[in-house]
């Protein structure tokens, strides 16, 4: 299967929530999945005891020069260098990705996979922080849906890829489950979505996904959005959702789908959350 194939296709392509409902290839493809960039491990080693003894010759470390980045809208001209970025930080490692082994060897692609991660590029609602050598070194793509737009049937069927077909049943289960428009106030009738989030893992543990979301949310208000939308399928996806402010409400194990991916503990739950805007 080749890319220009994918593209001629009414097929429904990949993360959360996504339906294809016109002669369009992709459309209203939704997605919101959080590397674990938050995961941390304390290494406790006789250099910790450096600064005091510095301190008791009079002298003072050096400090380490923190490098500089910039944060700007993706644009449609990005679309293969946030691939690229995607395809080394993400895509091998979101769990039912994992689950499905989907990606079967480093040379491996999914191409309906790559269109749906640029699919809403041209919204201008995503953002990539670029370091000082001009390298991506974290992304956020981010989706506009509305209240009168809102489809859930279910598409998954459309979907050549037995693998990718069990996983977007997944996501079409969780999309209709949420009813995320009976859960936001009832003047709002337009949502940002958090589709896929993800940072180089020399940059993890900054603090640069909470700029990227914050950066995300003004983006949000300026489109006319009263809340935020993220769908976590990893333990460590809803727990940065919980940290960033977003309330749950709707979660599924995944033993309790017959027909959903398995993957590993701690990713035991898929769940849906909301975060209102205040303008």
């Amino acid at each position: 299967m080749n890319a220009p194939d994918i593209c001629a296709r009414k097929v429904t392509v990949y993360f959360s929530n996504m339906a294809v409902a016109s002669a369009r290839p992709i459309v209203n493809l939704k997605e919101s999945h959080f590397e674990h960039e938050n995961v941390r491990i304390n290494k406790y080693t006789l250099a910790d005891e450096l600064p005091a003894q510095l301190s008791e010759l009079g002298l003072r470390p050096r400090k380490m020069t923190v490098p500089g980045y910039t944060i700007r809208k993706l644009t449609v001209d990005d679309k293969q260098k946030a691939i690229d970025f995607l395809s080394r930080f993400f895509f091998r490692d979101e769990p039912m990705n994992s689950a499905v082994n989907l990606l079967e060897t480093p040379e491996s692609r999914c191409y309906e996979l790559e269109e749906y991660s640029a699919s809403s590029i041209d919204q201008g609602l995503s953002v990539v922080a670029v370091d000082d050598n001009g390298n991506f070194v974290g992304l956020v793509i981010n989706g506009l849906v509305k209240r009168e737009e809102a489809d859930y049937t279910d598409k998954s069927e459309d979907c050549p890829d037995p693998k990718f077909r069990c996983i977007l049943k997944v996501l079409g289960h969780l999309d209709r489950e949420a009813k995320i428009w009976e859960k936001v106030a009832p003047t709002c009738d337009k949502v940002v979505e958090v589709r896929i989030a993800s940072t180089d893992s020399a940059w993890r543990g900054r603090g640069l996904m909470r700029v990227l979301c914050a950066e995300t949310e003004r983006l949000a208000k300026e489109a006319g959005a009263l809340a935020m939308r993220m769908d976590t399928t990893s333990a460590f996806s809803a727990a940065a959702a919980e940290r960033l402010g977003y309330r749950s409400v709707y979660e599924v194990p995944y033993a309790d789908l017959s027909y959903a991916p398995q993957p590993s503990p701690p990713h035991l739950l898929a769940k849906v959350y909301i975060k209102d805007l205040k303008n």
